[in-house]
Order: C-alpha cells, then structure tokens, then sequence
C-alpha cells in the first residue's frame, strides 16, 4: 500500500500505539509479537529501520522516555492520513454519470499526463483515450486544476444524466468494465479467504486490505454488481476491529 518505506514506519508506530497498547502486559506481548512474526515475513528489518530513522530527521516520530516505542508527531499523522484510504459508508449519488473529454495540445503534454493523473486521484475512469468517466461530480474539483494550468477550452465536462448509456453497453456493464471492479473483486475474494481463519485482525491483514481499498474506486452502491465483495471485505475488518477494541477494554 505504501509507496515510500517512511510510511511504513509511520504507520508502524500508530498501529503499536492505538491498537497494541493499552492492555494487559501478557496479551501485549503476545499480540504484538504474533502480529509482528507476520508483518515482518513481508516487510524487511533493514528497511523498517531506514524508515524509522527518516521519519525520525524529518519530524514525523519523535522518541519518548516512558517507552520504547516512537510517537507519530501532528505532521507525522497528516503525512499518513494523505496515504490511508477511508471506506465511504455513505456515498452519496445524484444518479448521474459524467463524461470528461480534453484536447490538450502536443504543446502542453506535461499538463496532459498531469490531468490524467489528477483524473485517477480523483476517481475517475477511463473510457477510451481523451474521454474519462465518473458517477461523481467532478465540475468544482476540475474547475480549480484548469484555472491553475491555464487550460480553459480544452476539457469539456458532460453530463449523460440518469440511468445513461453509451451505446449498446449498459450502465453497470460500462462501470465495472471501464474501472475493472473484477480484477479488484478477486483480490478482495482472495484476501477474504487469507483472513477466514483469522479471529483478531493485524499489522499485515491490515494493510493487505487497505491496498485493496486504495485502489476501489468506491462506486455508488447501486452501480455496483451483486457478485462485488468489497462491502463484505470492510464488514470483516469491522467486525475484526472490533473484537480488538473489546478484548483491549477487558484487558484494561
């Protein structure tokens, strides 16, 4: 999930502070040893380390005295909240799909790549070359990037209103196709099946499932196909999440 290795001790610290601690000594040690034997089959020590020691230059960790363990800083906490994905229990839907299409000229290229990008980081989809996608609202979000680029009249936002098409294809045909919800279902099935046996969730399931949610786009639940198990992947962390936080308060 983490593009850089510092995130990793980021969220290293927070997971020891917030979720580890505080309970009793014996199911502490335990939990957090078990929790770090499968965490650091899939992380390297060296690289943990490095991690620690450049989030500790840049202000992001700072040591305490009370324990051994780092503490995440307020800048360390935003730096990590910019990299952890956020389930959205609601999203909300106006029943409209929008079309963005551009004509960047060869001239601006550099603005071209960068609006593609923009256009995935906001959760759009492409269709086909120079014309995207989204059940959501992109005017105001796209507004501010064309005013700083300079690019008034060459990105066009079209609305295809309710229950639209494009073609023969139909609406939740087009959506799981363009945004390849299948490819993304069969890691959620297969991450379903790695956590079966599982009755507390840890560092590693954790965040093999936040990988998986950083990458959903988090279509409207009504768009979605009934065979989608994102839904049912969040209920179990929900529901191992929770097991965490009783045990913790009797422990206390």
């Amino acid at each position: 999930m983490f593009a850089n290795a510092v995130d990793i001790g980021l969220w290293i610290t927070v997971y020891a502070a917030e979720i580890s601690l505080p309970q009793s000594v014996s199911g502490q040690t335990w939990r957090a040893r078990r929790a770090a034997d499968r965490f650091l089959d899939a992380v390297n020590y060296h690289t943990i380390k490095h991690a620690f020691q450049t989030a500790k230059k840049r202000g992001w960790i700072r040591m305490t005295r009370r324990n051994a363990l780092p503490e995440i800083t307020i800048e360390g906490k935003r730096r990590l909240l910019s990299t952890i994905p956020i389930y959205d229990e609601r999203r909300i839907w106006d029943g409209r799909i929008h079309l963005i299409t551009y004509d960047i000229p060869e001239s601006k290229r550099n603005d071209r790549w960068r609006l593609r990008e923009y256009l995935i980081k906001i959760g759009c989809g492409k269709l086909q070359d120079s014309v995207w996608l989204t059940p959501y609202n992109p005017i105001d979000t796209i507004r501010s990037f064309i005013e700083e680029r300079n690019l008034t009249g060459s990105i066009i936002i079209s609305d295809i209103g309710k229950d639209g098409s494009i073609g023969e294809e139909s609406m939740h045909t087009m959506i799981a196709r363009v945004y390849k919800l299948d490819t993304i279902n069969e890691q959620y099935t297969k991450w379903l099946k790695t956590v079966s046996g599982i009755s507390e969730v840890d560092q590693l399931a954790l965040i093999q499932y936040l990988a998986i949610l950083k990458v959903d786009p988090q279509i409207p639940f009504s768009l979605l196909p009934s065979w989608w198990k994102g839904d049912e992947s969040y209920r179990k962390v929900k529901s191992l999440l929770q097991k965490v936080v009783n045990i913790t308060s009797t422990e206390r």
